[in-house]
């Protein structure tokens, strides 16, 4: 009988040709919107009528929080970006010309130079410190004793628009094809970083949020943690050095949708005007050479570069990024920051600074930014230090409940719990990856951190007055070396807190200005090592071998 048995691959057909990658489908549209586009929505936005305007901004609302649909904003969406500028600015009052201020390039490269005067607000230029002032008078508690009610914006009109407009934000920075168009708008970035002004302390009755994200209370959803988020997102491409925006500026030039829609400034049809993205292939040789000095697979900028190319360039983004650091400082000091819904008298908010210290370990992740995270202020490296410690119950707490004019269900005596059941771990556990990455940049996180700051008083005999003077101390942190042997014998971690903690204590044992507080906890280390081997082979490998 014949062979019925098919030799192998007899059965194949010719080769198929290789199917083209699959466009991306963008929403550029939405029924919230009655499906318009980004032209027509900014009419909308910039009428004269109250009502246009509402309306498009709860449609906003409404779109972007579909999370069904990633509504991007297209072709001309920096024009809905600059439209809700606008109407942020009009609703906060601000009559300034920041967007327009001429760009001091070597000014702006002393401040990259010197990280660490970048978290001071004293290095904003003189329009970025007009505006950090009146956000702050705009957007602060109130509290009798915070600010000049006669100051503070209305909370059920101007309250609710900007919450509106950061909320949009917020939503918006969740797709993917909107990162661009949002980072590399620094009108943006201004607004975001006034954002991060507010203070909680929500007069009473005041807590209203919704499906679309926006709130206008003391809650863990206000403006402040509406805008970290924001950044968060926005922080791959938060860049303080402004090469990724050099690079974009340069070498991204395409006629996809994919490139045209997500963004800024990009012109339909013919135009005299030179585009403001893909340069190099107007720049003849110019363009040619630059190309040379791009690395494609690492996406890098040689190193040959002029710097002050890339300023020119990037200049007014830089200054824009900068003015973050200020403001996420504030966010981490508790003075004047007291929420009135929670009568916390540790003066944070914790929603915001769980934020804050999630955005903070997102732009270390990128090595472009280490300079400024090389000289944090010993002030910011303390509170940071404080939150190693901070209860989880009681009025020190972060959340605390007053029983005077709440009902408590429940009430624990802190003196019968142990110390996982004491302290806010979770805060813990952030703040101390924070600390780890810190250390690992620079030596001067290390010796900061080991010593403790104290202040001396100083009596002045003629006026009989005392004047508090803050030095920099020779004392041992005691308090951050218990922490952490805490944390690496505690049994409650946020995922691997306790090998963070150890991470932490070896970067601190590489400077001998350390080697007192190694003393100070090797006999409790060598206890805790003898009951875990892991412990054991991390101290004696990181830690000890250090003095050996």
């Amino acid at each position: 009988p014949p062979d019925t048995k098919k030799r192998r691959g007899a059965s194949r057909g010719a080769p198929k040709a290789p199917a083209a990658p699959p466009s991306i489908d963008l929403n550029t549209t939405h029924p919230s919107l009655n499906n318009f586009q980004a032209d027509k929505l900014v009419l909308y936005l910039t009428a004269d009528k109250a009502e246009a305007v509402t309306w498009a901004l709860n449609g906003l609302l409404q779109a972007t929080a579909d999370i069904s649909a990633n509504y991007c904003l297209g072709s001309s969406g920096e024009k809905i970006l600059l439209a809700l500028v606008k109407l942020f600015d009009e609703a906060i009052d601000w009559n300034g010309s920041s967007d327009d201020e001429t760009i001091d390039t070597a000014e702006l490269m002393g401040k990259l130079q010197s990280g660490s005067s970048s978290w001071d607000s004293a290095s904003l230029s003189g329009t970025q410190q007009k505006w950090e002032q009146h956000c702050q008078e705009k957007l602060a508690s109130p509290l009798a004793s915070s600010s000049d009610p006669n100051h503070l914006i209305d909370l059920d009109s101007d309250g609710r628009i900007l919450d509106a407009i950061v909320a949009i934000l917020r939503n918006l920075s969740f797709v993917a094809q909107n990162l661009r168009l949002m980072a590399y708008t620094p009108q943006v970035m201004r607004i975001l970083t006034g954002a991060l002004y507010y203070k909680s302390g929500a007069r009473s009755g005041d807590d209203r949020s919704g499906e679309d994200g926006s709130s206008s209370s003391s809650s863990s959803a206000n403006m402040c943690v509406n805008a970290i988020h924001t950044l968060i997102n926005l922080a791959p491409l938060i860049d303080i050095t402004g090469r990724q925006y050099f690079i974009d500026r340069a070498f991204l030039e395409s006629d996809a949708k994919e490139i045209t829609c997500t963004i800024p400034d990009q012109q339909e049809g013919d135009s005299d005007r030179l585009p403001s993205f893909g340069m190099a292939s107007f720049l003849g040789f110019g363009g040619m050479k630059l190309a040379k000095q791009y690395d494609s697979k690492a996406e890098t900028l040689d190193a040959s570069v002029s710097p002050s190319a890339i300023l020119d360039v990037s200049g007014s983004l830089i200054g824009a990024y900068l003015a973050i650091f200020p403001a996420l400082a504030s966010v981490l000091s508790p003075n004047g920051c007291r929420s009135m819904s929670t009568s916390s008298s540790s003066g944070w908010h914790r929603s915001s600074v769980q934020a804050t210290l999630e955005l903070l370990t997102a732009l270390m992740e990128y090595p472009d930014n280490n300079i400024i995270f090389e000289n944090v202020p010993l002030e910011m490296l303390h509170h940071l230090t404080e939150l190693l410690f901070i209860p989880r119950l009681g009025p020190d707490a972060l959340d605390y409940t007053d029983p005077i004019s709440n009902t408590v269900v429940r009430v624990m005596a802190l003196k019968f719990m142990r110390y996982d059941a004491t302290i806010d771990t979770d805060m813990r556990d952030r703040a101390c990856e924070v600390l780890a990455s810190l250390t690992e940049l620079s030596n001067h996180c290390k010796v900061a951190l080991g010593m403790s700051q104290y202040k001396t008083h100083v009596e002045n005999g003629q006026e009989g007055t005392s004047v508090a003077e803050t030095t920099s101390s020779r004392r041992l942190n005691v308090r951050l070396f218990d922490s952490l042997i805490s944390m690496i014998g505690s049994s409650s971690n946020r995922g691997d807190g306790g090998q963070v903690a150890m991470r932490l204590l070896t970067n601190l044992a590489t400077v001998p200005q350390n080697r007192a507080g190694i003393l100070y906890v090797e006999r409790k280390l060598l206890s805790l090592a003898g009951k875990d081997a892991n412990i054991s082979r991390l101290a004696c490998s990181g830690i000890f071998s250090q003095y050996s």
